[in-house]
């Protein structure tokens, strides 16, 4: 988000009040009265499997729980955008990121430095019109133009298509923010951090950083139909092998598969997680890789997931995720929501 005058209250209630005096009550939705847009399936990538490269051999691995725990930190972000009203038929979009890192100091969770936090309006300066575009920003609303590398022709006209780009845009501050917590922790501290997603966008958490991502969603699913179906049979406290996963324009993961717990129901999903470890250098060629390597790369995925067992309890009830939602990532969550708003 960017914006050269930075108003002295960024918050909803100021920018509506800007707003309204620019274009009146007519032009406002009563905000607050829908859910974040967050909340609203705008789209959803189909259900796939895809391939990945094993760097250990196959078998499903028990991983004992630690007496003591490893994890120090939890990174979590969250974002909030809200329809606050339509100029010349083009949503107005007001829109909350923030990420904090939360640390374990004498058994309670504190906040690790300073949270991020950044509000703006989302707009189209190509369906405002120049006059509106030039009023927000003489009246110092944060802004930012979600059509800004399109041509005038390529702008979307459905209000919907707008809104979705606002999200896309929305999300990737967000990431943004995420990312340099992310790296500020790796650069100053050796204690681990647990990153709630993945991590293959971040380059600050290299093969050396005391950090790992864990990814609770599994749109996409990875290995053969076979490897497939031995990670949805895993059994509570297993692990599947670790495997290679890359992310092409980004850089490649190491990753596997672990089970929290098992749901009654006998729920394929229920408990299982995806870990994400940025992989050694001499684990990227799978065809060069040494016995010692593998030895290695095994007992680092035994310890971060012994870890991340260790994190089971207490439950994140009521939140309906609580069998992924660990409660580290759930109280970074809540701060978080206190922060922004839900």
């Amino acid at each position: 988000m960017t914006d050269e005058r930075p108003p002295a209250d960024a918050s909803l209630r100021g920018a509506l009040r800007s707003l309204r005096a620019l274009f009146g009550d007519g032009a406002l939705l009563s905000a607050g009265s829908g859910p974040p847009l967050e909340r609203i399936a705008l789209r959803s990538d189909p259900p796939s499997v895809a391939p990945c490269v094993p760097l250990e051999g196959p078998g499903a691995r028990l991983v004992a729980v630690p007496a003591a725990p490893l994890v120090a930190g939890f990174l979590d972000g969250v974002q909030r955008s809200r329809v606050v009203g339509y100029v010349a038929g083009s949503p107005l979009i007001y829109a909350s990121v923030a990420a904090a890192v939360r640390e374990r100091v004498a058994r309670r969770l504190e906040t690790w430095r300073e949270p991020s936090v950044r509000r703006a309006l989302f707009v189209s300066r190509g369906r405002l019109g120049e006059t509106a575009w030039n009023q927000l920003r003489e009246s110092g609303v944060p802004v930012v133009d979600i059509t800004a590398d399109m041509t005038d022709d390529a702008i979307p006209v459905h209000p919907f298509a707008l809104r979705a780009r606002a999200l896309d845009l929305v999300a990737l501050e967000r990431e943004g923010l995420e990312r340099r917590l992310a790296a500020e922790w790796c650069r100053s501290e050796s204690r681990w951090l647990w990153i709630d997603g993945g991590i293959s966008g971040n380059l600050a958490v290299d093969e050396r950083a005391t950090a790992f991502g864990v990814v609770k969603s599994h749109t996409t699913l990875y290995g053969t139909a076979e490897q497939v179906a031995s990670v949805l049979a895993l059994e509570e406290a297993a692990r599947s092998p670790a495997f290679l996963v890359g992310h092409r324009p980004r850089r490649a993961v190491a990753s596997w598969y672990l089970r929290l717990r098992t749901a009654a129901g006998g729920d394929p999903l229920h408990g299982l997680v995806r870990v994400e470890v940025s992989p050694p250098a001499d684990m990227l060629d799978p065809e060069q890789i040494t016995d010692e390597a593998r030895a290695r790369l095994t007992a680092h995925c035994d310890r971060i997931s012994a870890g991340i067992l260790a994190e089971r309890a207490p439950l994140s009830l009521p939140d309906p995720r609580w069998d992924t939602l660990t409660y580290g990532i759930h109280a970074c969550e809540m701060y978080l929501d206190a922060l922004v708003g839900h």
